[in-house]
């Protein structure tokens, strides 16, 4: 037998079906004062709204603080890959490291030391200079550890990536976001001697400056609060800038960076200052 609708239930004349009592339509403004209870009043919203702005305000500079300290790291991880290519480089070449054309010369041109290939050529093959020898040489496997994830200037990887995809055709001038120091250590001269050259090797030790972050503009000063820096034991470390005063001594514009090479000898000496009385 079919089964009969429960107590809850009426049968309706024109269709015999089961209609449910609890189902009822309800009258219109009983349903308008239901849903006035359940909205949001404008002064809840505001509270709402209030709330998640503190919270954000609390939340997004830690999160900043966060990826900065993470981006640190990454760069640190990047003199790192480069310290082992110039250990690679090193034991070929009687432990020197790769030599510069900004480096030499009685004028050198320190400030131009974060290029890796000159287009006036170097002394490296095809004009591969400085930390571009090591690519030249494939020490560096895609050349991406020559770029700091905090950088924030003209010189990004995918700039130059067909340059350092055609080794051996590219003549375009390729920067990198590190400062190299190049293959002499130049002590100041005393009283009418001139400036002493020696040869920087990797048994220097930690009194010899050998990679920094870009310094040649402040867009190249890759981290707004200090920077890292590798010795010639290739030691890494971080070197707080208090106050900005380092990044402040950095021309702002590329046109101004090699008008005075005394004045970044200044700021290297300021990173490492051992290095004016390292002996010889």
């Amino acid at each position: 037998m079919p089964s009969q609708p429960s107590a809850n239930y009426v049968m309706t004349k024109k269709t015999g079906l089961p209609y449910s009592l609890f189902n009822k339509p309800s009258r219109s403004g009983a349903s308008d004062a239901f849903a006035a209870q359940r909205a949001f009043t404008v002064i809840e919203l505001i509270v709402c709204m209030g709330v998640v702005a503190v919270l954000c305000g609390i939340l997004l500079p830690s999160l900043r603080a966060t990826r900065e300290a993470s981006c640190k790291l990454h760069c640190a991880s990047n003199m790192h890959q480069i310290g082992v290519a110039l250990v690679a480089y090193g034991i070929q070449s009687d432990n020197r490291i790769p030599p510069s054309v900004n480096a030499m010369g009685a004028h050198p041109l320190r400030q131009e030391l974060m290029a890796s290939r000159v287009q006036a050529g170097g002394m490296g093959t095809a004009g591969w200079d400085g930390l571009g020898i090591l690519v030249k040489g494939d020490y560096l496997g895609e050349c991406q550890c020559l770029y700091c994830p905090s950088h924030h200037g003209d010189h990004a990887f995918d700039r130059y990536a067909d340059g350092y995809a055609n080794k051996d055709s590219a003549s375009v001038q390729i920067y990198t976001n590190y400062h190299y120091s190049g293959h002499i250590l130049r002590q100041a001269g005393v009283g009418l001697l001139a400036p002493r050259e020696t040869a920087i090797t990797l048994d220097a030790g930690s009194s010899v400056l050998l990679l920094t972050d870009g310094l040649r503009t402040r867009s190249d000063f890759n981290h707004e609060s200090g920077l890292n820096r590798m010795m010639a034991d290739l030691s890494i470390e971080w070197w707080a800038d208090t106050g900005n005063q380092l990044r402040n001594q950095i021309p702002e514009s590329a046109a101004f960076a090699g008008a005075s090479a005394a004045a970044f000898d200044s700021i290297w000496d300021d990173i490492n200052p051992q290095q004016q009385t390292a002996s010889p």
